[in-house]
């Protein structure tokens, strides 16, 4: 397997703000999760004084979610049932992600030049881009800027052409014509994640080659089997499917190792930023550890359930407020993206 030279990402992809430390993790994953909160879809999550300096990241990298007692909602703004559903599934992680494995080795993808584009339509969410997000008097609030809207990139298939990120910060259909551009740089491999298609067709196309990349292993080491280094390994495969177009046999590959990892849990009726309903592949103890109290939150991988499609990640609280400047509650939204559309394009601008 060839060694990926370190390079920081770059701009416009993987969350470039999300410093979301995932270690010192809880052995709570045999308990139900609980429901994202059912009053409103996307409902703003806000941080107690202590750490509102501090924070000035993301969780995981996550996609906008919701539970439905009675169905699917007709869209994002759209209120869901006031009665929470059991969300837990007793369906077997492994034998879901065996399954969408099988689906994805079954793809086709025609051949690809160095030439030619990766394109990517996604429709992020964070709560402190929710419009009218408001604190009680006397709260701090920190101002940063996070992914929320659509957004559209063509990457270089071989990293050596210039690309181009067009970001519709209000959505698509919100009056904002073409949206704002920005160059996309010709891009350097990086060692801990890959940073173009050629690239990712470099990763292992075997499922023991996959899970020992995952976990960074060096031949003949085993995995050291703490907490910390099974969540590492959940937010590489989080990464790879938010952020890569992937051949269908490394897919596949990274479907059946991430089925390995320990702490899984199939969660039902989750949604997506775009309004799309799901089955999720889901961890715990995606901890936000600046903070004092040990604030938790789970991260949920959404695949349709009729197509096996891979369509995004949410970040959901697990615990409740602490003060009354603390009004994220368990089960509210933290931050999210969903992978609209993805395929090979011959130019920059250019649809699949």
């Amino acid at each position: 397997m060839s060694t990926i030279p370190e390079k920081d990402l770059p701009p416009g992809r993987h969350r470039v703000l999300r410093e979301h430390l995932m270690s010192e993790i809880t052995n709570e994953t045999n308990e139900t999760p609980p429901p994202v909160r059912p009053p409103l879809w996307r409902r703003p999550a806000f941080v107690a004084p202590a750490l509102a300096g501090a924070l000035s990241v993301a969780v995981v990298l996550g996609v906008t979610v919701t539970r439905d007692a009675t169905g699917p909602s007709a869209g994002p703004d759209t209120a869901s049932s006031d009665r929470a559903p059991d969300t837990m599934s007793r369906q077997s992680p492994a034998e879901l992600l065996e399954r969408i494995a099988r689906t994805a080795e079954k793809g086709r993808l025609s051949r690809v030049r160095d030439d030619q584009f990766v394109y990517s339509e996604l429709e992020s969410y964070h709560w402190k881009m929710e419009p009218g997000v408001r604190l009680p008097d006397g709260c701090l609030m920190t101002h940063e800027g996070h992914p929320y809207g659509v957004e559209q990139f063509w990457e270089s298939v071989d990293g050596q052409s210039e690309g181009l990120r067009r970001e519709h910060a209000g959505g698509k259909g919100s009056g904002d014509g073409e949206g704002t551009e920005n160059a996309i740089a010709r891009q350097l491999p990086g060692k801990t994640m890959p940073e173009y298609f050629r690239q990712a067709e470099e990763l292992p196309t075997d499922p023991e080659g996959m899970y020992r990349w995952l976990y960074g292993l060096e031949p003949g080491e085993r995995a050291s089997g703490k907490r910390a280094a099974d969540v590492d390994a959940y937010e590489k495969v989080a990464t790879l499917l938010t952020g890569q177009l992937l051949p269908p046999k490394t897919a596949a590959a990274l479907y059946r190792a991430a089925a390995r990892i320990p702490g899984l849990f199939v969660v039902n009726d989750a949604r997506d930023a775009a309004g799309r309903q799901g089955v999720a592949v889901a961890m715990k103890g995606a901890t936000l550890s600046w903070t004092p109290d040990r604030l938790g939150a789970r991260s949920e991988l959404i695949f349709d359930e009729k197509t096996d499609k891979f369509l995004g990640e949410s970040t959901v609280r697990i615990s409740g407020p602490k003060n009354e400047c603390d009004v994220l509650d368990t089960g509210d939204l933290v931050e999210s993206v969903a992978v609209v559309d993805r395929g090979i394009v011959d130019e920059t601008g250019q649809l699949p």
